[in-house]
């Protein structure tokens, strides 16, 4: 009986191990890629990017990023994540490999994404558990709506709602922080400095925020503010060592808005991380009320 307990909690340890591995993964890769896009548009050149670095980067992170997806599906002892995450992923590959599995694969992410995410939240018990449930349907309709407008199953002009909306749910993320006084410090620091760089430098900023985090007609000030409450959840995360949200947190702020497959893939495995905890996903609860009857 022991040897079985000890190794079931040997197991959930291990699936702890695969979640936080593959968002630190996808948070190098999609911080790595963000960053040379927005260097490489700089007015002057303070690192020179090597142009296979550029395609590897470009090329290889959708792939890798829909296989973090497939890794969080397989770690989970949710039924629901696993099989809303597997469909995004999977098809996440499959449209990193060819163009004609574009539309299928938004279906699934967006489909499959919405189920993984609010499966992974529940029900909300309480107050605070509500407002995560707000903040990822506000990302999810970010999604949704800036998915659909790139495909062209809206609009073009719907993008611009699409963003404010995944902005505004990064924005709201500041609730993870809630008490965490350096880390709402941060995320007024970040806030601040976004804002004085708009005010003295609008175009480099504006360029910025298009070119690395593709943000089209959505004010600076909700930009700032994104920044500004992502940042702050993610140095909670780091003070509290709550390492999934750290990297749930930092995946949002990188992958921007999301209006191409693998910034909406990023920026869906990112608010799993930031608003369900890892305890949820490998369903810890369970594994301690089956260890508790199988030792009565």
């Amino acid at each position: 009986m022991f040897r079985l307990n000890w190794n079931r909690t040997r197991f959930a340890g291990g699936r702890d191990r695969i979640l936080l591995a593959a968002g630190a993964i996808a948070l190098v890769l999609v911080a790595l890629t963000t960053t040379i896009g927005i260097v490489r548009n700089l007015p002057y050149r303070p690192l020179v990017v090597p142009e296979i670095v550029r395609s590897l980067m470009v090329g290889g992170t959708p792939a890798v990023v829909a296989a973090t997806l497939v890794a969080v599906a397989l770690a989970t002892r949710r039924d629901d994540v696993r099989v809303g995450l597997l469909f995004a992923g999977v098809f996440g590959l499959l449209a990193a490999v060819s163009e004609s599995a574009t539309l299928p694969a938004v279906a699934a992410v967006v489909g499959g994404g919405t189920i993984a995410l609010f499966g992974s939240l529940g029900r909300p018990a309480t107050y605070r558990e509500g407002r995560r449930i707000a903040v990822g349907v506000l990302v999810t309709a970010g999604i949704a709506i800036s998915l659909s407008s790139t495909v062209g199953l809206l609009e073009a002009s719907y993008r611009g709602a699409g963003g404010f909306l995944a902005l505004a749910g990064l924005a709201a993320l500041s609730i993870r922080a809630e008490g965490d006084w350096a880390a709402l410090g941060a995320g007024v620091l970040a806030f601040a400095v976004v804002v004085y760089a708009s005010v003295t430098r609008p175009f480099v900023v504006g360029s910025g925020l298009l070119v690395g985090f593709a943000v089209v007609d959505v004010s600076h000030l909700l930009a700032a503010l994104a920044l500004g409450g992502g940042t702050a959840a993610a140095v909670g995360g780091l003070h509290r060592r709550e390492y999934s949200l750290a990297f749930g947190a930092g995946l949002l702020l990188f992958a921007g808005v999301p209006a191409t497959l693998p910034r909406a893939m990023a920026v869906l495995l990112g608010a799993i991380l930031a608003l369900a905890s890892t305890d949820r996903l490998v369903d810890k609860d369970s594994h301690d009320r089956d260890t508790k009857e199988v030792s009565e």
